[in-house]
């Protein structure tokens, strides 16, 4: 048999290529323009195997090693588009944390791919992020009308309803859909959003899916334990995100809610919560360091932080982690 009746034989069809490559045929014609597979040259189309165009099975598994099976991944810009940050600031914080995204082919393009692992890591940065970026209270409480995102209200009818922000709108989503709080003038609140202030800077961040049954329950724990002064939550399409101060406190007069929060330890993400004789602890397991460095020492850091487009207080803290990885081995 001559080589090129062997081709013929061994060629595929822009079906077979479709289906191989588990792709649409118009896709096929795509790769076709761009290049990307080898037609086999028959002089007489209309007279070859069915009449079909065919195409060297070489090709067609080069163009399969090249894709990437992306059934478990997302592409930066769609996983941007879905945390609703700038594709600009997600690529700083993982410059900023060392982070490897590989790239691989999202269809015909090649871009960045976000795997769960790095999903996982990513989840966590992006939520961090959001806390350390509120300046003011202003996301969740409305000192004006003296409400916090997500507090229950009773109106009228003894309906109860929970504060919600649309915009810059601040109201309820009633039956008749959004209504701001001033159109309930005898809105009274279920309970106090206000305590003490707490005196430290480490949170114990946490993830509340939406569909947890308890979700609010936990949101009225967070409230009447700690009040809006030392605690922080942020509404996403799926969960309710939010931190806590660390901090001891006595809760002898409110031990329901107190062990509601225990429940919370299940969504918690860089700590824990604790209740020991009549006292809450929350416990963070990051742990501040406060170094203090020469001019020449903080130059050197600065610069080095400049050039790996990192802040200085992360650089600081991957050379101390570094450091401390090398001293174990």
């Amino acid at each position: 048999m001559h080589n090129k009746e062997k081709e013929l034989e061994e060629g595929l069809t822009m079906k077979e290529v479709a289906e191989t490559l588990s792709v649409a045929e118009s896709t096929v014609y795509k790769y076709i323009q761009k290049g990307l597979l080898e037609e086999i040259e028959q002089p007489n189309l209309k007279f070859a195997i069915n009449g079909q165009r065919l195409f060297t099975t070489q090709s067609v598994l080069n163009l399969t090693e090249q894709m990437t099976d992306t059934s478990n991944q997302i592409s930066l810009n769609a996983y941007a588009k879905e945390k609703k940050i700038s594709p600009e600031l997600l690529k700083r914080l993982i410059a900023e944390n060392d982070i490897e995204v590989p790239k691989g082919f999202h269809g015909l393009r090649q871009t960045y791919l976000i795997s769960p692992e790095i999903r996982e890591i990513l989840d966590q940065l992006i939520l961090e992020n959001n806390f350390a970026h509120f300046r003011t209270k202003k996301n969740y409480f409305n000192s004006k009308h003296n409400i916090a995102l997500l507090q229950p209200f009773v109106v009228e009818e003894g309906r109860t309803y929970r504060v919600m922000v649309e915009g810059r709108r601040w109201g309820f989503y009633t039956e008749t859909g959004f209504t701001d709080f001033e159109s309930f003038p005898h809105a009274k609140p279920l309970y106090d959003i206000h305590k003490p202030i707490v005196r430290s800077t480490l949170y114990v961040n946490f993830s509340i899916p939406k569909n947890e049954k308890n979700a609010y329950s936990y949101v009225d724990a967070i409230y009447n334990i700690f009040g809006v002064e030392n605690a922080q939550l942020i509404l996403t399409d799926e969960h309710i995100n939010g931190r806590i101060k660390m901090n001891n406190l006595e809760v002898r007069n409110d031990r329901q809610h107190a062990e509601k929060l225990l429940e919370l330890n299940s969504y918690t993400l860089n700590g824990e919560i604790q209740l020991i004789d009549h006292v809450l602890h929350v416990i963070c397991f990051d742990k501040r360091v406060v170094v203090v460095l020469g001019q020449e020492y903080h130059e050197q850091l600065s610069d080095l932080a400049k050039k790996q487009n990192k802040t200085e207080s992360k650089l600081s803290q991957k050379i101390i982690e570094d450091f401390l990885n090398q001293k174990q081995k």
